[in-house]
């Protein structure tokens, strides 16, 4: 679960009216314009039914083919009665589990079949007020229509809930509701509670009560199917490459019979009572964080006009204040790592919230209180300055510009995501053109005291109320409502009024001649090299209007790494908080964002090259690109980058030791690796690397390959002439470098023995997880082996969906990866893992030995090889429509121009494997031979 919070790209405005009126309220199952008279996005077909259910269809090209199909049920966990806690989630997982039509299993073979992975493409969610159902379809032909609005009709009053699939389903919800409670859920929950007393939601979490899930049956289950799922409750999306008008049609026949059966529950939602002034957990695992909280009821007009223009101004002083902590955050010494202040105007039906939310060591909290609430004061104080007004203005000015810009490549499952978002909000849905045409013109009349009036609204609620969350030493409320008082009570310094700032990065010496340039018609790129040892590689695209990704390699990556130095690779994350040597983190987002300049840039640590990389738009590239060549040739390697990694290791360990996945997660990580700390340091560094962050860290792991031979990427809606002049104009100028040694990297996974490698985390007693990881050739050892091991992970994946989680009910999510390495020589592991109760290790493991035997003694049917290959295929094809990919794809042939052979031949290698490769496969590799098993369970207590 997580707050709302106010978009700014979602408004349009007018003046606000001279004579107070009665406000227009929000009339949920309606659509937003049909009641405020205002006007949707022109691109969308909007309808509702005579029995009340509502439609949204949009035609969309992004991906070329494809459709993403969504229903919503408006109803959640806060319509549960009291002894039905966890039923509409427990719902949610029957309408997997057998219909009038459609039986028991059967959904998601159905799905399979048209190119959907189980999970990425077809899942489903349940909040506290809605209830989701997504398919992603590959194609969007007349198949995939009917398969999506078949399921949807069956999920809208057609459910069997047959008993004995509710009691196989028990055990599934169980494993769920175990994955769950991590120390962050429980911190969520505790600071919920703080808040929203007196609210129904704080006693309607979606996952339920363990003794409600268990005692579930028909008749329950039944009552809450009935007075929920209604016609009049129901949502359907539909986003694709389709003709709207010829979907309009199949709906309304198909879902014109559907009636209510049964009356919904009146709600009270109650409001938040302000009675408690602190709140407090401590316990392992949970974030080292404060937060400053005013709660009021819930704001449930509805989105017209003037209301919009009151948004508006309250966003940008929201923008205003973030902008003074983060730029708080990234001076040296500051006491908080990071702050935000949102407000959420209506946090599911319960309450209105405006908070500022404090990340800080934990010997500093107070300090940290101090501080950000501080930059609070002295804002509404001394009113907002002229220039930070300006650079909020336009930040929100950029933000609807790139929406604008981008619109027409936006994601079918994006646009129908935020058009189901919009009726849960009951929002007008508008276009990014609406939203610039209506709210651009107003920013330029937006005054100070407007801002400052919309401040002071933001804090006029009940509070501050103070929330506390810490690993360790609880503090007294009496200490808490000290730290409370003293943090408002405080003197405030002076105002202090920034200097302008000159950009110094717009000449790094005279450019280099082309020395060749090489167009690659097979993959649609151009590869230029300069005399001074710099080489570009650009691809051209159409996938995402007026975007342009942008990778510069550097040395050898991770590979090169000296195993002295090996532990400081986790803080590479951190590298660009360190700024140049000429301007502060602080100083570049600044500049950048005053000039409502798109452009940013992150340090990747990869397996054969460090990189550095940003997301920019065509009219900026040279911006960007001399951000990303600042950070190259002059890093800063400032102190604010190792205060901020010194200051979350110790969160982040214990973070790690609270949480089962997070322990088994980094152990299996670098015993797949032969624990070489050289490939396992990033994600889930070692407790040790988090002990001993030093000031050298980042300097030496990163100053030499910065200064080597550059590799520059760009993808996207750019010119090759464009791309070259970016690149000599940074990159391709000043003095020669060359490439320091390459070295071939290879790794061993660490090797079977019959006791299993045993990690211990500090979280529930029941939660644990179990692996077995058998041994595979790194991809150019084996190129096929690679592909089939993909389709008979895919396979044994729905197996194990089919037994261990349907009819066994053990775990929620069986997890199978078949992995070999493009990178790395060595590196490559079919590994098999869930989480599950320890009482449960031995029947899992058998079950696996079963199947793996099975897969090995006999060739897999028709049927189950199609379903397994069809999504990896459709995955494929789609791949190849995005930027990302090809950035990263580009980046790794730098290093390795084999890879060009692998991805041109990917689709047509998985379309290859046959029935009897996989039991060859299987026979090879996996069967008969003893696994790597790797456990993760509770400390002994």
């Amino acid at each position: 679960m997580k707050y709302r919070v106010l978009a700014a790209t979602c408004l349009s405005l007018v003046a606000t009216p001279l004579l107070a009126q009665q406000p227009l309220m929000e009339q949920p199952g309606r659509w937003a314009q049909d009641y405020t008279r205002r006007k949707a996005d022109p691109s969308v077909r909007f309808g509702t039914l005579p029995n009340g259910m509502r439609y949204a269809i949009m035609h969309n090209e992004t991906p070329k083919d494809g459709v993403s199909m969504r229903m919503r049920i408006g109803s959640g966990s806060l319509e549960e009665r009291d002894d039905e806690q966890g039923l509409a989630h427990f719902l949610e997982h029957m309408a997997f589990r057998g219909s009038k039509n459609v039986a028991d299993g059967e959904v998601v073979h159905m799905l399979e079949r048209q190119g959907l992975s189980f999970g990425a493409d077809t899942n489903a969610g349940t909040l506290e007020d809605e209830t989701i159902y997504m398919f992603n379809f590959p194609r969007a032909d007349a198949a995939a229509l009917d398969t999506g609005l078949t399921l949807f009709r069956e999920i809208g009053g057609r459910l069997n809930l047959a008993q004995s699939a509710i009691d196989e389903e028990k055990g599934v919800v169980l494993s769920e509701e175990r994955l769950r409670d991590t120390p962050g859920y429980r911190t969520v929950k505790a600071e919920f509670n703080t808040l929203f007393d007196g609210t129904r939601a704080i006693e309607r979490w979606p996952i339920g009560k363990v003794d409600v899930i268990k005692s579930a049956d028909h008749a329950k289950l039944e009552r809450f199917y009935q007075a929920n799922y209604r016609p009049d409750n129901a949502t359907i999306v539909i986003v694709g490459n389709i003709d709207p008008a010829a979907v309009e049609k199949q709906i309304i026949a198909r879902f014109s019979d559907w009636k209510a059966a049964a009356a919904p529950d009146a709600i009270d939602f109650g409001a938040p009572t302000g009675r408690d002034k602190t709140g407090e957990i401590v316990a392992e695992g949970v974030p080292d964080a404060v937060s400053v909280n005013w709660v009021g009821p819930a704001d449930r007009r509805a989105e017209t006009l003037t209301l919009d223009r009151e948004f508006l101004l309250k966003n940008v002083a929201l923008a205003v204040l973030n902008q003074r902590l983060a730029d708080r955050a990234l001076q040296p010494g500051a006491p908080f790592v990071r702050a935000q202040a949102d407000h959420q105007r209506s946090v599911f039906h319960s309450g209105a919230i405006t908070s500022i939310s404090v990340s800080a060591p934990a010997d500093k909290w107070q300090a940290a209180l101090d501080a950000a609430s501080a930059e609070q004061r002295m804002l509404l104080r001394d009113g907002v300055q002229p220039a930070e007004l300006k650079r909020a203005i336009e930040r929100v000015r950029t933000a609807l510009r790139t929406q604008a810009a981008t619109a027409s490549t936006r994601q079918s499952s994006a646009l129908a995501d935020a058009i189901v978002n919009s009726v849960n909000e009951d929002e007008l849905y508008t276009s990014p053109a609406q939203d610039l045409a209506l709210y651009e013109p107003m920013l330029a009349k937006i005054t100070p005291a407007e801002v400052n009036a919309a401040m002071k609204s933001l804090f006029a609620e009940q509070g501050p109320i103070l929330f506390r969350s810490a690993q360790k030493d609880p503090a007294t409320d009496a200490q808490l409502a000290q730290a409370l008082t003293g943090a408002y009570s405080g003197k405030l310094g002076a105002e202090v009024k920034q200097a302008a700032i000159t950009w110094p990065y717009t000449s790094f010496g005279k450019p280099s001649a082309i020395v060749s340039r090489t167009a690659d018609p097979k993959i649609g790129t151009t590869t230029v090299k300069f005399a001074n040892g710099t080489r570009l590689l650009v691809k051209p695209t159409n996938y995402e209007k007026d975007q342009i990704d942008v990778a510069v390699s550097f040395a050898d990556g991770r590979a090169g790494v000296q195993p002295a130095l090996a532990h400081g690779l986790w803080e590479t994350q951190l590298f660009t908080l360190g700024g140049t040597k000429k301007l502060s983190l602080a100083d570049i987002t600044r500049w950048t964002q005053e000039r409502g300049k798109v452009e940013s840039v992150a340090l990747g640590a990869g397996d054969r090259s460090f990189s550095l990389a940003g997301k920019t738009r065509p009219a900026d590239l040279l911006s960007q690109m001399q951000l990303l060549d600042a950070y190259a040739r002059d890093p800063g390697f400032r102190p604010e980058a190792y205060e901020k990694a010194k200051a979350v290791a110790p969160t982040v360990a214990n973070q790690i030791a609270g949480d089962a996945g997070a322990t088994y997660s980094r152990g299996a990580q670098a015993l797949l690796v032969g624990n070489d700390p050289r490939f396992f340091q990033i994600q889930f560094p070692s407790d040790s690397a988090l002990a001993n962050v030093g000031p050298q860290d980042l300097p030496g792991l990163l100053k030499q390959p910065l200064a080597s031979q550059a590799d520059v990427v760009i993808v996207g809606d750019v010119t090759v002439d464009q791309a070259i002049r970016a690149t000599e104009a940074t990159f391709a100028a000043g003095a020669t470098t060359k490439p320091l040694p390459d070295p071939e990297p290879q790794v061993t996974m660490t090797q079977p023995r019959a006791a299993p490698y045993v990690f211990e985390h500090g979280g529930r007693a029941d939660q644990a997880f179990y692996g077995e990881y058998f041994q595979l050739p790194d991809y150019f050892a084996d190129p096929k082996t690679s592909d089939v091991g993909d389709v008979a992970a895919a396979i044994l994946s729905a197996r194990l969906v089919d037994t261990v989680r349907e009819k066994l009910g053990i775990t929620y999510s069986p997890n199978v990866q078949s992995a070999s390495s493009l990178d790395l020589k060595g590196e490559g592991y079919f590994g098999v893992t869930l989480e599950t109760p320890p009482s449960n290790f031995d029947k899992f493991h058998a079950l696996l030995a079963d199947q793996i035997r099975d897969m090995a003694s006999k060739p897999v049917s028709a049927d189950e090889l199609e379903r397994a290959k069809q999504p990896l295929i459709e995955a494929q094809k789609k791949k190849l429509e995005t930027n990302a990919y090809w950035l990263g794809k580009l980046t790794q042939m730098t290093r390795d121009p084999r890879i060009e052979g692998q991805l041109l031949s990917e689709e047509d290698n998985l379309s290859a494997v046959s029935a009897a490769d996989v039991q060859a496969m299987v026979a090879k590799f996996i069967a008969g031979h003893q696994p790597l098993t790797i456990i993760a369970r509770a400390k002994p207590q």
